[in-house]
């Protein structure tokens, strides 16, 4: 009986584990205008391929679950646009929107950023799921 026990247990843990270890599948393609998930250190391009994103830094200041902090934090993301053979920089903030640098007739906005920090548990940026909305002005 005890055997039986023992045996249930570690079903139960290996199923629970293995549901941890969920890998999270991003679209490579965006549309301008609609919401889109980015994560870090990959190349996307819009679906009619004229313009090209990559995340190259992602800074995540928020607030911790279990932790009274005196500012909410912030969401920073810095990367490359791509129009055609054109480059440019851009940083955008999910709450210091004057301090935004986007390219110029883009508006990109910091929809989301997942999972949201815990007390106690690290976060690297490759663990964190950007939805940004990119518009043409």
């Amino acid at each position: 009986m005890k055997t039986l026990s023992v045996i249930k247990y570690l079903l139960i843990f290996f199923v629970l584990a293995g549901m941890g270890c969920e890998e999270t599948v991003i679209d490579p393609a965006f549309n301008l205008g609609k919401e889109s998930a980015f994560q870090i250190n990959q190349p996307y391009s819009s679906t009619d391929g004229q313009y090209t994103l990559l995340i190259k830094e992602i800074s995540d200041s928020r607030c911790p679950e279990g932790v009274v902090c005196i500012w909410s934090g912030e969401v920073t993301v810095k990367g490359e646009w791509t129009t055609g053979k054109i480059k440019s920089a851009f940083e955008i903030h999910s709450v210091l929107d004057q301090e935004n640098k986007v390219p110029d007739g883009f508006t990109m906005k910091i929809v989301d950023a997942k999972p949201y920090p815990k007390f106690g548990t690290d976060s690297k940026p490759e663990d964190l799921v950007i939805t940004l909305l990119i518009k043409k002005k």
